[in-house]
């Protein structure tokens, strides 16, 4: 190497050098809630802490400290450290309003509902502002329930959200259907919302309205697994555990039409006939204007083919709930089966006049047509209920309406 080369290498160390010392010096006269903040949003948890543990020891009223070292709690599932956090900076700032959300949900993780409700309840109280903290997404542990909020601000509809879930785990669940309802008018959009509604609505036995929650969810989310989970225990009855706990309230003679009817639902589901329809009956005596009752022991009485019953239960809810479509679909079907063609043609039709689009009212209405021999009339009604979707009209529009 040359004289000359030495120098040129020499003096490019001493450039890197006097860099290396520049940043080394600039890192060394950060403050550790500097370097706490830097390790924080390279998510390096465990540095961001150990440098607020140090910055709290000698500022221990910096609520901005605390509100970052709860939520670094958070993410290495510290809760109950977490908890700590929250309340020392509530303590400090009793109206830091994003603290009482994120003090909220760690108690909800926790299972302290009732304190829970009563944080989310005093963020609603807060005067409403928008706000420039982050509230970092915390993944929580797969709990069966809906992702316990992804936002990056916190705000109404997630309180009402979060007050909805501590109801359901408290059991109260028309009050959680409240509170979903109220996160629903500000967010129709959200499929946890409608979710979590479906999940409160099944609990109370009110299926029919829990599984069209659950298929309103999964139209705006079609992989939204805990209300493809919904639908399926809805639509079988629920599981065995839940029929334990049903069959221990009547065993304690603290059973309601709910309870029979929740457990009659489960019953039909799982082909126990016998036993379906005395649960449904008992639910009736208890309350005589659930028009649900009278359709399901319908539906039950239907699979024994005993049509004048079924018809006679599925008139009963009709005259409760006569806007309902699918209360005249079975009814209609029943009397299809029976033969009696004019009444069964009379309610499809009605059928269709409360829901233009239930592609099934024509298909009814179709083979309705087709068993009068008013052929014209059966493949016009098949057609429109292949336009609406229905794949099983198709073979018997084949069958019946194409040309030879």
């Amino acid at each position: 190497m040359t004289p000359l080369s030495t120098l040129k290498t020499l003096y490019l160390f001493l450039i890197l050098f006097s860099c290396g010392f520049h940043a080394f010096s600039q890192k060394a006269n950060l403050s550790p809630l500097q370097l706490a903040q830097e390790a924080f949003e390279q998510q390096r948890w465990e540095k961001a802490l150990s440098m607020l543990d140090l910055w709290i020891q000698d500022n221990p009223a910096d609520r901005e400290a605390y509100w970052m070292r709860g939520q670094a709690h958070q993410y290495v599932n510290k809760l109950e450290e977490a908890l700590g956090d929250f309340s020392s900076l509530l303590t400090l700032d009793p109206q830091f309003a994003e603290a009482y959300f994120e003090r909220g949900r760690v108690r909800y993780l926790l299972g302290h509902y009732e304190s829970a409700i009563e944080d989310f309840e005093n963020f609603l109280k807060m005067p409403p502002g928008e706000t420039n903290r982050v509230l970092y997404k915390v993944a929580p542990g797969s709990n069966g329930v809906s992702e316990v909020t992804t936002l990056q601000t916190a705000s109404a509809e997630q309180a009402y959200y979060h007050l909805g879930l501590c109801s359901i785990e408290l059991g109260e669940y028309d009050f959680a259907i409240l509170y979903l309802d109220e996160a629903l008018s500000l967010n129709p959009e959200e499929a946890d919302f409608y979710t979590e509604k479906g999940r409160a609505l099944a609990r109370l036995g009110d299926n029919v309205p829990a599984m069209e929650a659950f298929e309103l969810a999964l139209e705006l989310n079609p992989n939204h697994l805990p209300a493809k989970e919904g639908l399926a225990l809805v639509k079988t009855g629920g599981d065995e555990v839940l029929l334990s706990q049903l069959d221990q309230v009547v065993a304690e003679g603290s059973g309601n039409s709910q309870t029979y009817k929740q457990r009659g639902f489960y019953r039909m589901s799982h082909g126990q006939d016998d036993g379906a329809i005395e649960d449904f009956g008992l639910a009736i005596s208890l309350d005589p204007e659930d028009s649900e009752s009278y359709f399901y022991r319908g539906k039950t009485y239907s699979r024994q083919k005993k049509w004048k019953d079924a018809e006679a239960d599925y008139s009963a809810a009709i005259s409760l709930d006569p806007e309902n479509p699918e209360y005249l679909l079975s009814r209609g079907q029943s009397r299809y089966v029976s033969g009696q063609l004019e009444e069964a043609l009379a309610d499809f039709t009605q059928t269709i006049a409360l829901d233009p689009d239930f592609a099934s009212g024509y298909y009814h209405r179709g083979i309705t047509y087709q068993r009068m021999n008013r052929k014209s009339e059966a493949c016009s009604e098949l057609q429109k209920a292949i336009d609406l979707g229905m794949e099983a009209a198709v073979g018997v529009w084949e069958k019946v309406c194409k040309q030879d």
